[in-house]
């Protein structure tokens, strides 16, 4: 038994602190050794990958390490496609 929580549902993020020395994953943020400043868990934001109003299906499921700037672009355009989003979590890592 792990102590992963359990995968974010329908329009839902999971926020975390990352590991320490994380890069941002980011090709450019990763190729100028940008460290990570969360760990985003994405759920299903849509009713089906096919749906017409789904966000980044090819996202659900999978977790991303993302600096400040990464992270808060991606959480402007979740919460203006995806009105009922949950975050879960928080966006600032353990000090």
């Amino acid at each position: 038994m792990t102590d992963t929580p359990p995968a974010p549902g329908h329009d839902q993020i999971a926020v975390t602190a990352p590991a320490a020395r994380t890069v941002c994953y980011s090709r450019e943020h990763a190729r100028l050794g940008v460290l990570a400043d969360v760990t985003v868990t994405i759920g299903q934001l849509g009713a089906a990958a096919s749906d017409h109003d789904a966000l980044w299906p090819e996202t659900w499921g999978h977790t991303y390490p993302m600096c400040s700037e990464c992270w808060e672009a991606a959480r402007e355009v979740a919460q203006a496609r995806r009105p009922a989003l949950v975050i879960t979590g928080t966006t600032t890592p353990a000090g």
